[in-house]
């Protein structure tokens, strides 16, 4: 059974429709159903909502067939008529509708209709339609009421006027674009099938409510409206024109609005006339006109199809006003968008890429149209592809604003960084239209961050190792001190610790030198003592510098020298210090035994200062920083080879200073580096002095070891002068103390031997502290012993690591005396 539904109603404001407050209550149902003129209503998504039963018998529907479906799909257009516009006027409508809030009343519309649901057959009808917004309680359109009327019927079937005349209509109006076009080739159609005198097509000022009309139709010997009428001046029916009021004129003499005029009327061939008003937004903006020079009757069929070319030329202009307002809009949005920096695209609703502006193809350098649908992924770095398309298609599914960074392949071929960001763009029913996006290069900015995160870290690097090595020295300082509190009239000890204090403070203003002197460097503070001298010289004060060193490591120095002397200008001081910071390194990243090279070499007016080494070598991305500050090679957590990671960045500075250049270059980790210096030769003999700033010498530390005793405390420590001092101040407060060098003496000691409490260092070559207390807790000797780890290296992460590898306690250099004996004494007692 066709069970006519109930429909929503707005209970507060019960003279119009809404969705608010639930369904309109039973009672009122039958109104809206027993309505005569055909009725029904549609969301404003064009949905059809409700529709009564005048409705149902002249469409010859069922309910089922359109309730809940589109209207243009319930109803769609004849496929097989090429002319068809009626859904095209009815859809313009229902927008503008939608739009304004405004009723409209439309000319006469031939729509056909099927003669069955969803059938192919179509039968030629003419309706007249009216579409009126209901709004509910908040003023928000909720439906579109459409009441219809058919008047097929008026047309004469013998002649078929009326329709002949609009398909005629059709055809001169489809290619048309200007207004005045249209009007025009309207008027003259109309005008024939009419027999009248004039007919044309104008718009109204209505501050000076005159008519423009840019060109009309005219009989033969009848003259043109062309230009702009006063139409004051030929009555008051522009009163009515201003009401929306349709006017039809049988005799100018006879009727009260043009009596007055009607000689002035008479003389421009207009005894009878009909105008019809066109009104946008309620303001009446043109006037189709239609003139007889005689007095005629105008009959029911001639009005309507004045009324129905009326309705067709005001839809084919807004039409063709949209057309150009869009083309305008979207030429305006192109130039601004190509006028941008940034990459800028667009995206139908589903994600589907149609627009991309002049910025992405200069930047991508991709075919114009290539990227359009899903190619754009082509061009994303494959590593960011998939993650790219998650976060595109989540944002799709979500309505959430796209933002993420990836790369993008660059014309160049390389890729580059750039932000990705889209937003959508919602009607006003919130549904998504659009989606407009811009990509933004940022490869300079993400490099920028890359670095400084890079440089954060070596900072945090740096002021660890500083920490570590200045806390190296300060503890024999601190235990050399303390032993001196203890036994303060023992010549001995008092000797001997005042010469661990001695040399650990030199160490520590060597430390601090070496910074002091690359902050005056790095900021240009370094005034250079100039001369001409002999490189020769320079090299062999370097090798003298660092010979204790080399020795000691056992290193094999090769030095090559050209016979005659090479002279460059320069500071002899700072050249001598940039040999032996690079011998010096070479050195420490060499292994005992190891090879060095120095050379010197002439070409091209330049210097040459050449050292190398078999050493462990630089890995490539080292390479590019290795003058930096603070910047060293891999170490381990012994620090055997010490310092700062200030050397290479003095020698760049002071070869900058000297006109000069450095460059550093090795095949690999293991495999080696070599250093060069290229300073320009001295012309002549003149020379040039200035102050300067000596740095201090270095001096080498000596390396004893003390001899084994029987302890119950054991202490592991490569720093020979801490570990020393830390024992005698253990000592002399009671506590027999043995001292271990490295891991692997430890062990065997702790083998032969009762050990309570370990105190281990953590920085120790072959095998650091970690792994030494795991292996004293695997073994059952010593699993019970107390493991104190002692060490430079303070972090939480490194008190976290100690206890994890089996530590009982993490102290830190140089330590508290009164704390370790608290831990001491109590695991005695315990």
């Amino acid at each position: 059974m066709d069970t006519p539904p109930t429909f929503p109603h707005d209970a507060g404001a019960p003279a119009r429709l809404s969705m608010e407050g639930g369904r309109v209550p039973l009672e009122l149902a039958p109104f809206f159903h027993a309505m005569p003129l055909p009725c029904m209503l549609l969301t404003p998504q064009l949905a059809i909502f409700a529709a009564n039963d005048a409705y149902m018998r002249l469409s010859g529907r069922q309910r089922k067939d359109v309730v809940g479906r589109h209207i243009f799909d319930a109803f769609p257009d004849n496929p097989h008529d090429p002319l068809s516009d009626g859904a095209a006027n009815m859809l313009a409508s229902l927008q503008r509708v939608c739009a304004s809030g405004q009723a409209e009343q439309l000319g006469i519309q031939r729509y056909d209709v099927a003669t069955e649901a969803d059938g192919n057959v179509f039968e030629t009808r003419y309706w007249k339609p009216q579409n009126i917004p209901v709004q509910g309680a908040d003023g928000s359109l909720r439906y579109i009421m459409q009441m219809v009327e058919e008047v097929s019927d008026f047309y004469l079937p013998g002649q078929n006027t009326l329709r002949d005349v609009l398909a005629n209509l059709s055809e001169s109006l489809r290619d048309l674009r200007a207004a005045s076009e249209i009007g025009h080739a309207a008027a003259a159609i109309l005008g024939v099938a009419l027999q009248a005198s004039r007919v044309g097509y104008g718009t109204i000022d209505l501050a000076a409510e005159t008519l423009e009309v840019a060109r009309d139709w005219c009989a033969p010997g009848v003259e043109t409206l062309a230009g702009v009428t006063a139409l004051r001046d030929y009555g008051s029916f522009i009163d009515d024109l201003k009401q929306d009021q349709f006017i039809a004129i049988v005799n100018v003499d006879n009727d009260p609005r043009t009596a007055g005029a009607a000689a002035a009327l008479r003389a421009r061939s207009a005894a009878a006339f009909v105008n019809v008003p066109v009104l946008e937004d309620g303001v009446l903006v043109a006037v189709l006109f239609v003139n007889d020079a005689q007095v005629r009757h105008w009959t029911g069929e001639e009005m309507v199809l004045i009324k129905e070319v009326a309705a067709r030329i005001r839809a084919a202009t807004e039409r063709e006003r949209s057309a150009s307002a869009l083309s305008r809009s979207e030429a305006k949005f192109r130039t601004i968008t190509d006028a941008m920096p940034q990459m800028v695209w667009s995206t139908l609703p589903d994600g589907y890429h149609d627009y991309y502006n002049e910025q992405w193809y200069g930047y991508t350098g991709v075919p114009r149209g290539s990227t359009h649908g899903d190619g754009w992924n082509d061009i994303f770095h494959p590593d960011d592809r998939e993650r790219a398309w998650a976060a595109w298609h989540a944002s799709l599914a979500s309505g959430d604003t796209y933002e993420i960074q990836y790369r993008l392949r660059h014309h160049s071929g390389s890729y580059r960084w750039v932000l990705g960001r889209a937003l959508p763009v919602h009607a006003d029913d919130g549904s998504i239209v659009r989606w407009m996006g811009t990509c933004t290069d940022i490869d300079d900015q993400k490099h920028a961050e890359d670095e400084l995160r890079r440089l954060g870290v070596r900072k945090d690097e740096f002021l660890a190792m500083l920490a570590h090595e200045l806390r190296n020295p300060l503890a024999p300082i601190s235990s050399a001190a303390q032993l001196l509190l203890l036994g303060g009239n023992d010549p001995q000890r008092v000797q001997k610790s005042a010469g661990v204090i001695q040399r650990q403070v030199r160490h520590l203003t060597n430390l601090v030198d070496d910074l002091l002197d690359v902050s005056r460097v790095t900021r240009g503070l370094v005034r250079l003592d100039r001369r001409v001298l002999d490189l020769r010289d320079v090299l062999h004060g370097a090798v003298e510098q660092v010979r204790p060193a080399i020795d000691a490591r056992r290193h094999q120095l090769a030095v090559t020298l050209p016979p005659a002397p090479v002279l460059v200008s320069g500071d002899r001081t700072r050249l001598v210090q940039v040999v032996v910071n690079l011998l010096s390194n070479a050195a420490k990243y060499t292994l005992p035994g190891g090879h060095l090279a120095l050379s010197v070499q002439v070409a091209d007016g330049q210097a040459r200062i050449t050292v190398g080494d078999n050493g462990i070598g630089m890995a490539p991305e080292l390479l590019p920083h290795v003058f930096e500050l603070f910047v060293q090679a891999e170490r381990t957590q012994d620090r055997a080879q010490g310092g700062l990671g200030l050397g290479l960045a003095l020698v760049q500075r002071i070869a900058e200073l000297h006109g000069g250049s450095v460059q550093a270059h090795s095949a690999g980790l293991g495999q080696g580096s070599t250093v060069t210096v290229q300073l320009p030769l001295a012309e002549g003999e003149s020379s040039l002095a200035f102050d300067a700033e000596p740095m201090p010498p270095a001096t080498p530390g000596a390396v004893r070891i003390a001899e084994a005793q029987l302890p119950r405390l054991l202490l592991l420590d490569d720093h020979i002068d801490g570990v020393q001092m830390f024992a005698a101040l253990l000592r002399a407060r009671g506590y027999p103390v043995t001292i271990a060098q490295d891991g692997a003496s430890m062990l065997q000691m702790a083998a032969q031997q009762h050990v309570d409490t370990f105190i281990l260092d953590i920085g120790l070559p072959e095998m650091d502290g970690y792994e030494l207390a795991r292996r004293l807790r695997a073994s059952p000797a010593t699993a019970r012993a107390q493991l104190i780890a002692l060490t430079g290296y303070g972090k939480e992460e490194d008190r976290q690591q100690a206890l994890l590898a089996g530590f009982d306690q993490h102290l830190v250099k140089p330590v508290d005396i009164a704390e370790l004996i608290k831990l001491l004494d109590g695991r005695r007692t315990a």
